[in-house]
């Protein structure tokens, strides 16, 4: 749990950080927009790729489908990771010939991105671990998730 919860949670926190310095209120041109947008995803991809090196180097706990549940973890990161790459792409692609447009191309995006987001987390629904959950709650490294 340990392992899992040192990945997780600075991953966690990086892109919690990452989404709050984004601030596109101050963006002054649609090229500046894409810019900084293009510089949080790929850094949240890297954020990424670290994740799942470090979550693939815990390897699977001994307990009760532990193996299912490892792989399912690092599937859930590996996904993600191709959703962002997708995403930079799509964000390297965004119109900057007028605020508008791009404004309408970066919120599509946006809404792409949460969407694949949300569909990477329903794999892990339906896997639990009365033990896993117990360790998880012990380990002080696991306490500052956010769920």
């Amino acid at each position: 749990m340990k392992s899992v919860c040192q990945a997780v949670g600075p991953f966690e926190k990086d892109v919690q950080s990452r989404s709050s310095a984004l601030d596109l209120s101050t963006i002054k041109s649609p090229q500046e927009g894409k810019t900084a947008l293009q510089g949080f995803l790929n850094a949240v991809a890297a954020d990424t790729d670290k994740a799942v090196s470090q979550l693939k180097a815990a390897g699977s706990p001994d307990v009760k489908n532990g193996e299912k549940v490892s792989a399912a973890i690092v599937s859930a990161f590996t996904q993600l990771r191709g959703a962002l790459g997708h995403a930079v792409t799509a964000a390297g692609n965004l119109p900057t010939s007028s605020a508008t447009a791009f404004k309408t191309a970066a919120v599509s995006l946006g809404n792409t991105v949460r969407t694949s987001m949300s569909n990477i987390g329903s794999g892990l629904n339906g896997l639990s671990s009365p033990e896993l959950e117990s360790a998880a709650k012990k380990e002080k490294a696991c306490q500052s998730l956010g769920s």
